[in-house]
């Protein structure tokens, strides 16, 4: 399939990023001496790099590969997002990041123990830990395609290479190496993904302009209208990512995290703000490529040997088919980046929700701030292997379309997720078990939802809205279940929803 593999000076770029990587974690291990440090970098680091590291977060492998693949299937209908992710920034700067910073946690799930209840906390817990795991997976397995197209490699092999690398920065450097790792990362792959562009401008007779207008001619540039919730569209994608935005940026721990590193509950507003800008031009880009990459094989149909299945491909494809020795290295550098500092972030995310809520909440054992710092680093080690083996088996099960799977695991659980922190927050009346059930009732609805789509073959409604499904059944079931016995009084909400929430602060 390959005309050639990567050279020495591929091999040169991509070896000194992955050691820069390591460098990165190896020179910040000597500054973990407590939880504090290790799980929120001791709330110390200014607004870029946070806003940087959320960006990279979110920006991970399979959208590097994935999107312009499926732009180079479809269309641009994901061009959607950046919109949901402005409308929902509100909401999280507002709304859900007070009770964060002023409450004083380490974990987003603290404060569902403080509104409901041991239960509901673990149960939010639960839900991050199994959205996360799935979307690691297929972090893990991204990449893994990149480097098995590039260089010939198993994509086995891959797989535990990047899962490797990942886990041992991590496990060194904890938070404070993860946001910084993520903002050097974020400069990689940005780089890389111009790289592309303009080399294809550059081939292309007519350049970005004709780029632009065989876009715009062949629908590549253009997403459908319709509202057919059974299609992905933009209006299924723009009210699906309201809620998977929402989910991620407020109610999971892999960005609530980054936020309380931030120096300030002001310094973390200004993050947020500015990835909610810069979410627009960077989907432009990426969303770009996919049509340059189209533009380009329609001009030169004899250089693509890939077929409609392995589209998946198309980039790393390109990449060492048809860029210069020293430039595809750069490129499939920016792959790994933002497949690790998605990876990264998720792992240290992970470990800090078990420790602070399960292993120390409920452990019999009083361990000091120094064995609880042990304790972390260690699962960090163990979990990263197990996530890189959870990608090995994902690989081996096989998937149609990288982003839209990872949009539909994220939604099997992210809904609820959401749902939980908005009962709380919002709603006076919910109460522990009803919000339980209805959380349970919202996950289980989706999964059956996908279970007949995926049995029967046929498509009754878009995986972009299993979110908004399971989100809203929770909402629903919680609050209306909660007008069955007492209400709750003012004195227990204080400080607990936003209705509330700066009354704490003037408490003796």
């Amino acid at each position: 399939m390959l005309e050639k593999g990567l050279s020495f000076a591929d091999w040169l770029v991509l070896i000194i990023y992955l050691v820069a990587m390591l460098g990165i974690g190896m020179r910040l291990t000597r500054r973990q001496r407590s939880t504090a440090e290790y799980f929120k970098a001791s709330q110390q680091m200014p607004w870029l790099p946070v806003a940087l590291s959320v960006i990279a977060t979110l920006f991970s492998g399979i959208s590097f590969i994935g999107q312009p693949a499926r732009v180079f299937r479809y269309d641009s209908v994901l061009i959607a997002w950046p919109f949901a992710i402005l409308f929902v920034t509100p909401v999280v700067v507002y709304v859900l990041l007070p009770f964060y910073r002023r409450l004083h946690v380490t974990t987003a799930y603290e404060y569902l123990e403080r509104r409901f209840g041991l239960n509901v906390r673990l149960l939010a817990s639960a839900l991050f830990l199994g959205k996360r795991l799935l979307w690691m997976a297929l972090v893990a397995v991204a990449p893994s395609l990149a480097l098995s197209a590039a260089t010939g490699l198993d994509a086995l092999t891959s797989i535990l290479i990047i899962g490797l690398v990942s886990t041992i920065y991590t496990g060194l450097g904890g938070a404070r190496a993860v946001i910084w790792t993520d903002a050097a990362q974020f400069a990689v792959f940005m780089v890389g993904q111009c790289a592309i562009i303009a080399a294809v401008a550059w081939r292309v007779d007519g350049g970005l302009t004709e780029i632009w207008r065989v876009g715009i001619a062949d629908r590549k540039i253009w997403a459908s209208l319709d509202f057919n919730l059974a299609q992905t569209t933009f209006w299924t994608v723009l009210l699906g990512c309201l809620f998977l935005a929402l989910s991620d940026l407020g109610a999971d721990q892999v960005t609530v995290q980054r936020l309380l590193s931030a120096k300030s509950e002001k310094t973390a507003g200004r993050a947020i703000w500015f990835n909610a800008v810069f979410k627009f031009p960077s989907m432009v880009i990426l969303l770009g490529m996919g049509v340059a990459l189209w533009v380009f094989y329609k001009q030169f149909p004899d250089r693509l040997g890939l077929g409609p299945s392995e589209y998946d491909k198309l980039l790393p494809y390109f990449v060492m088919r048809e860029l210069p020795a020293g430039v595809s290295g750069l490129v499939i550098a920016a792959i790994f980046a933002a497949a690790m500092s998605s990876f990264s972030a998720g792992l240290n995310s992970m470990v800090t929700a078990y420790t602070v809520d399960w292993h120390e909440r409920l452990g019999r054992e009083n361990r000091n701030d120094r064995q609880s710092l042990c304790l972390a680093k260690g699962l960090t080690f163990i979990l990263g292997c197990a996530v890189t083996l959870a990608g090995i088996l994902i690989y081996k099960m096989g998937i149609q379309s990288i982003i839209d799977s990872s949009n539909k695991y994220l939604g099997f659980f992210g809904g609820a997720l959401l749902g939980i922190f908005l009962l709380g927050a919002i709603s006076r009346r919910a109460k522990p078990l009803p919000t339980v059930l209805g959380a349970l009732l919202g996950v289980a609805t989706v999964f059956i939802i996908d279970a007949v789509r995926t049995l029967s073959h046929h498509i009754v409604l878009s995986e972009y809205l299993y979110s908004g499904i399971s989100c809203l059944l929770t909402v629903a079931f919680g609050h209306f279940g909660s007008f069955f016995g007492r209400k709750l009084t003012s004195e227990e909400l204080r400080g607990l929803t936003v209705f509330t929430v700066k009354s704490r602060e003037n408490r003796p």
